[in-house]
């Protein structure tokens, strides 16, 4: 409601204001615009990949991941709007009076097209920033009203009174296959551009989620088909699996149920900078709106398909399920605590079609570049290797690890170097935390990183006597448990050791349990004379020891402990910096606890 009464606002006043100016004026400024249209998505793509690649992990700036796909559509566009009318002011610097009804009514029209153009640009741009799914009323795309016919399945939902975004697409859209057709053409790679943004932005929270990644986020590990992919297989056959034999019901992007086809499958190994930050960070949550697929028919037209189920472990250590997404507000989120992901994401192939590229979060990969697909004949070979998380991993092998200087440790003789637990080493206030530390309701550290003095931050001389203004854990999410490894100068896990000393400075530093899963440091406590410092952030893994203060074989102050989140009821084999081996646990960690 309020984004159709702004629309109708926004287009009276714009077109009333070059209506005055008279039909020459009002016709070079939509000549601008369309120009300054045209050009501002020829850069939208790499634009947004520049802003979201400049993007850092945390502070004041971090916001611009958030903002990229729409500021790389919206600012473009005024930028040359901008220099176009400057340009075009120089060149052609008087006017044409005309009869003052022809001014107005071709000013008028041309106005109406100049506010239209400029309406739907802005509603694009903005529609792709981390804003609400129920923003200013609007929402072009949403779950399946029948559910008795596909609940669960995304359908292209609300439109606005004065069309605007669909407007720009179509007319943008026929350009790049028409007068200003380039081999790359808008219409072929978005058919569905006022759902684009929106898509991005289905996540919990009423669109609370990151909606934007990076290309280096994640990795097509493989691919796969269920069924025959000539489409003649039942589709209602191929939406049934073995914990499920119920038909999955499914519409497609326009409502229409689809008879006919196959089953495409990505598996998707997700790096730990993809997984949420702040208070959800440490696990990566995944929408039917997020991940979309573009299908092409022999014509050559397109159109979007969205998942209908992905595989990934389930909540018991060691299981895998397929998950369906067969109801409004499905999100399907990571367990325990591996660096990194593996998902496999699953679409129906309409009959006719085949697919041409995969959107994760709008970065656009091309099915040409990927491995060839895994064919399974039907539901019963793909359901084995899911239930045995086979169909995960890819060809893609375990870490090699050099060994030659690797110590062994009886882990029940260092407890004291090896601890699982989720003690904050300093306690403190709530107040003094806060500067640099996000806490939870319970006074708990979910994210941050601060830096505290010794002799007044931070202490149990500091800290206050009553528990609700005390920090003094961090929270984990449920299935994970902190592991805190010290490697202090005098320790004998110390960096100076002759397994670690050969170590780069740029590689991660690694837990490896005895599946050969990894878990990547998650942060560090630093203590001397002086300083206490602390970084705990889930959702964002050290880079290696250049990310943690330095330690000196000259000073006997210094205790440096770097933080673990691991899945619980697993057994840590190896402590590991990149490929080298520093300490093998005999026998295994055992990981308990929360």
């Amino acid at each position: 409601m309020f984004m159709n009464i702004l629309i109708i606002v926004f287009v009276l006043g714009i077109s009333y204001a070059w209506m005055i100016r008279g039909m020459f004026s009002s016709l070079l400024h939509l000549l601008c615009v369309i120009v300054a249209g045209a050009l501002a998505f020829a850069f939208w793509e790499p634009l947004a990949l520049l802003l979201i690649g400049m993007s850092p992990e945390r502070g004041f700036l971090s916001f611009i991941e958030s903002i990229a796909w729409g500021t790389a559509l919206v600012l473009p566009f005024a930028i040359e709007l901008l220099l176009l009318r400057l340009i075009t002011d120089r060149a052609v610097s008087g006017n044409i009076s005309n009869n003052k009804v022809v001014d107005y009514i071709g000013g008028g029209v041309c106005g109406v097209a100049t506010a239209s153009l400029t309406a739907g640009i802005l509603v694009l741009g903005i529609g792709s920033m981390r804003v609400s799914t129920n923003f200013l009323g609007y929402q072009p795309l949403w779950y399946s009203a029948e559910r008795s016919t596909g609940a669960g399945s995304l359908v292209k939902a609300d439109s606005l009174w004065l069309p605007v975004d669909k407007i720009v697409a179509t007319m943008y859209g026929n350009l790049s296959t028409g007068a200003m057709s380039t081999a790359e053409p808008l219409n072929k790679w978005y058919p569905e551009l006022t759902l684009t943004g929106f898509a991005s932005r289905v996540s919990p929270g009423d669109g609370g989620g990151r909606n934007a990644l990076s290309p280096d986020d994640f990795k097509i590990k493989s691919t796969y088909t269920v069924g025959s992919t000539n489409g003649s297989d039942s589709v209602s056959e191929l939406l049934k699996d073995v914990t499920n034999d119920q038909t999955q019901r499914y519409l497609d992007i326009n409502s229409e149920p689809v008879s006919k086809g196959h089953i495409a499958g990505y598996v998707i190994e997700f790096e730990p900078s993809a997984k949420e930050r702040g208070e959800k960070g440490g696990q990566l949550i995944v929408s039917n709106g997020q991940y979309r697929l573009l299908v092409e028919d022999s014509s050559g037209d397109t159109q979007t398909v969205f998942p209908i189920a992905t595989i990934s472990e389930s909540s018991q250590t060691g299981q895998f399920g397929r998950w369906r997404f067969d109801a409004n507000d499905v999100f399907i989120t990571s367990v325990g605590g591996k660096s990194r992901v593996q998902m496999a994401f699953e679409y129906v192939i309409p009959s006719g079609f085949s697919p041409i590229a995969l959107y994760l979060k709008n970065i656009r990969v091309d099915t040409a570049s990927m491995p060839k697909a895994i064919e399974y004949t039907g539901t019963s070979g793909r359901d084995s290797v899911v239930l045995s998380g086979a169909i995960l991993k890819g060809d893609a092998g375990a870490r090699v690890l050099n060994t030659e200087n690797m110590v062994t440790y009886d882990p029940t003789t260092t407890q004291g170097l090896v601890r699982r637990n989720s003690k904050i080493g300093e306690m403190m206030s709530t107040q003094v935390a806060r500067r640099g530390m996000t806490l939870n309701s319970e006074n708990e550290v979910v994210d941050g990183i601060g830096s505290y003095s010794i002799k007044t931050d931070v202490g149990r001389d500091n800290a206050p006597q009553s528990r609700k203004l005390r920090v003094s854990e961090y929270a984990p999410k449920s299935k994970q448990v902190i592991i805190r490894v010290e490697v202090s100068a005098e320790t004998e896990f110390s960096l100076f050791s002759e397994a670690a000393r050969d170590a780069a400075m740029d590689v991660p530093l690694l837990l490896i349990d005895t599946n050969g899963n990894e878990y990547e440091a998650i942060g560090y406590e630093y203590a001397d004379s002086k300083d206490f410092k602390i970084r705990y952030t889930p959702g964002s893994t050290l880079g290696g020891l250049e990310d943690t203060p330095n330690l000196s074989r000259s000073r006997s102050d210094q205790t440096l402990i770097i933080l673990f989140i691991v899945t619980t009821q697993i057994e840590i084999s190896h402590f590991a910096i990149g490929d080298l081996g520093v300490v093998e646990f005999v026998p295994p960690f055992e990981s308990k606890g929360r």
